[in-house]
This record gives C-alpha cells, sequence and structure tokens, in this order.
C-alpha cells in the first residue's frame, strides 16, 4: 500500500531539524503529490552546482532540441493548479540553500506580494538565524545590503529586481537561487512584457551556479512557455472537475458547463418572488443562502478591497448560518490588529472576507477554515486573489 512521504522524511534529504520541525507545525504531515514528486526526482532540495543538482531523467515530451537545451541548466519549471502546494516548493528550496549558507532571491510579482512573502519568511524563520529583507519600490531600506551582499534571503517584486539587473547586474554573483513565484502573469497584458523581459536579462547572463525555480499556475499558451524558458518542466494536471458558467435570472440558474458547452441547463435557485428587480444585493443574499443550505462554501470576488469588506458585512447582517467557532478561538489567540474585531464578528454568522487588510495570519486563518467548511462565505478582491489557495467551491464574480 502506498505511503505518502511525510514532512519528517525530509531529514533524510539534509534539511535540518529546527526547519522540518516549523514545517510540521504550519503544514500537513504529509507532503502532496506534487511535492513529494519534486523531492524524489526533481531535485527541489538540491542546492550545489549543476552537476550535484542535476536531474536524473529528461522530462517527456517537446523536441529533440529544446531537450538538449534544457539538459545544460538546473533550472526547473513548475506548473499546476492552485491548492497543489507550489509554493511550499518555493519555500522548501529556499530552505535548504540558506541552510547551506547560500544566498536566495524570492520573487513576487508585485509590491504586496511581495511583502506578504517577506512577513511570511520572517515570522518563520527569523528565530532560526535566517534573516528575510525586502526591496521594492516602497521598501528601500535594505537596499544597500542587497548591494553588498550582506543578507541571506531577499524578498523583492519583480519590478525592482528587473531594476537591479539593469543598473547593479553584477549584484546576483553570488547568489544561488532564485525564485520565480506566480510565473502565470506572463499571460497577463499588463505585467507579462515586464516578467518576459526581466526572464531574458536573467538567462543572459553567464551564471553556472545559478538555479531558478519558476512556479505558475496553468498559463494559455503553455506549449510556447515550455520552449522559451530553459528548465526541467514538473507538470501537474488538474483533475477533470466539471465547471459551470451562467447567470441567475428570477431565481433561476442557466448555465452550460465545460463539458457540454452547447446545451444549456437549469437549476433553481430561489423563488422570483424573493428579490427585488435587478436588486443585485436580493441576488446575492438568496443564491449565498442557496448554497449555505447545500453546505457549499462560497467565494465571492469584488473590484477592490474596500468592497469585499463592506459585502461581507452586508451579508453577514442579513444571513443566519452557524457561527465559526474553531475560526473565532484561533483568532482571538493572535496578535490584535486593526481587522481582528471586525473579522470576529464577521466569523460569528460564518462570514469573512480576504484581502490585504489582513495579515498573513488572518488570511491563511481564512482560508484554512474555509477548506474546513467551517467558513461558508468569503468575499475576496479580485485584484488580490493571486495568492488565494482554495479548493474548488462555487464561486461568484
Amino acid at each position: 500500500m502506498y505511503k505518502a512521504m511525510k514532512i519528517k522524511d525530509l531529514k533524510n534529504y539534509g534539511i535540518p531539524y529546527y526547519a522540518v520541525d516549523i514545517w510540521k507545525k504550519h503544514y500537513s504531515p504529509d507532503l502532496l503529490p506534487l511535492q513529494e514528486e519534486a523531492v524524489r526526482n526533481y531535485g527541489i532540495l538540491s542546492c550545489g552546482g549543476n552537476e550535484e543538482g542535476r536531474i536524473q531523467y529528461a522530462p517527456t515530451g517537446g523536441n529533440d532540441k529544446r531537450e538538449e537545451v534544457r539538459n545544460d541548466n538546473n533550472n526547473l519549471l513548475v506548473i499546476a493548479p492552485p491548492s497543489s502546494g507550489k509554493s511550499f516548493l518555493g519555500e522548501m528550496a529556499v530552505t535548504a540553500h540558506l541552510t547551506h549558507q547560500k544566498k536566495c532571491i524570492y520573487l513576487s510579482p508585485f509590491r504586496f506580494y511581495a511583502e506578504e512573502k517577506y512577513n511570511h519568511f520572517k515570522n518563520l524563520y527569523n528565530t532560526c538565524g535566517l534573516e528575510t529583507i525586502i526591496s521594492t519600490r516602497n521598501r528601500k531600506e535594505d537596499d544597500c545590503r542587497i548591494l553588498r551582499g550582506d543578507y541571506k534571503l531577499a524578498v523583492m517584486d519583480c519590478e525592482k529586481f528587473n531594476y537591479y539587473l539593469f543598473m547593479y547586474p553584477e549584484f546576483l554573483s553570488d547568489v544561488s537561487l532564485v525564485i520565480i513565484d506566480e510565473m502565470q502573469i506572463i499571460d497577463d497584458p499588463k505585467w507579462g512584457p515586464l516578467l518576459e523581459e526581466m526572464i531574458d536579462l536573467l538567462l543572459k547572463k553567464d551564471l553556472a551556479n545559478l538555479r531558478i525555480i519558476a512556479l505558475s499556475a496553468h498559463v494559455k499558451n503553455q506549449d510556447t512557455l515550455l520552449k522559451w524558458f530553459p528548465a526541467h518542466p514538473l507538470i501537474s494536471y488538474p483533475q477533470a472537475v466539471e465547471m459551470r458558467k451562467g447567470v441567475v435570472r428570477e431565481g433561476v440558474f442557466k448555465y452550460t458547463t465545460s463539458n457540454e458547452e452547447k446545451a444549456c441547463r437549469r437549476e433553481i435557485f430561489f423563488k422570483p418572488e424573493a428579490v427585488r428587480d435587478n436588486c443585485f444585493e436580493d441576488y446575492l443574499l438568496e443564491t449565498v443562502k442557496y448554497f449555505i443550505k447545500k453546505d457549499e462554501p462560497t467565494l465571492i470576488f469584488f473590484s477592490t478591497p474596500e468592497e469585499s469588506r463592506q459585502w461581507a458585512k452586508k451579508l453577514a447582517s442579513r444571513l443566519e448560518s452557524p457561527a465559526a467557532s474553531c475560526a473565532i478561538k484561533e483568532l482571538k489567540g493572535m496578535e490584535d490588529t486593526l481587522s481582528r474585531k471586525e473579522l470576529l464578528g464577521l466569523l460569528g454568522k460564518g462570514v469573512a472576507y480576504h484581502n490585504p487588510e489582513l495579515s498573513w495570519e488572518e488570511r491563511n486563518l481564512v482560508e484554512t477554515y474555509l477548506k474546513k467548511k467551517e467558513i461558508k462565505i468569503v468575499c475576496a478582491s479580485t485584484k488580490y486573489s493571486i495568492d488565494l489557495n482554495l479548493p474548488f467551491y462555487p464561486v461568484m464574480q
């Protein structure tokens, strides 16, 4: 009978006990399939030169030229759906390099996300001596340390990293690992060109001891990405989940499915008289009630963080749903913040919001208890949903 690899087993790969203890405390005791594959067959914990960390086999698919290019480097491109464990892969690789006294740079697509990752690494690892610094357009206090090479892990946004590549190209000379997180934004018309330019500059540098690990969700032009980015690809395809897309009108949800795009189906959510005509608030409330009755936690996207807060409060004031008792208990033990009191009130109705106004610990709590189905409704802001790792539940936008 197959048994999943456990986090405690990573001691056999050179990870020190204190790092393993941190992971056991904050993550599942078992590695997810993607993570185990990366450890066993893709050298995610390797931190030596190209020979020590070389992948043991060539990936399947692609033409011979692409395979030959990939065998000349130790880069890794991970493409996987949300909640498959990509982020922890980056964290494992960084920890392995840091414990071997090597320098790392963790790249996040946006400033707010870089701040998030900085706080995450600082809170988990600073007490172990694995110090983290940050450099973005708004955070310049550690820029001199980066230029001097006086750091262990630097979290940067892509914009600032691209600036360093142009102005101070030598700053990478003693860097062992660069993590490029959320690489799927290369499909974004606004941010994609910046990321592409940055990676082109990075790949042109003759840095024999530098390893690049890119983490991406599935992208539209995936074959093009695989041919362009010289790396060993680790691809995890999502399970075939039937998706529904449609509109609610007069209480009836008319939709098509991903498997039958031409066939239109109907599902009754509520009676027409339950809502006022063209009243978004009524429609949203009754639709949410329908999913609560079916015990289906629901994720609702709004345009801005402020809207996500306001709609969470509106829904909580009109819903009769069980309190998220365990989430409330855990939140009460956390550091007091501006959002903590408000979030405690919302959790009393099984409702929460998810946006940058919450601390990393608060956002992690919301994700955890939505997965456990204790939190029934989460209002999230679309712009900041890139770091929202949740299983497939009803999603409204």
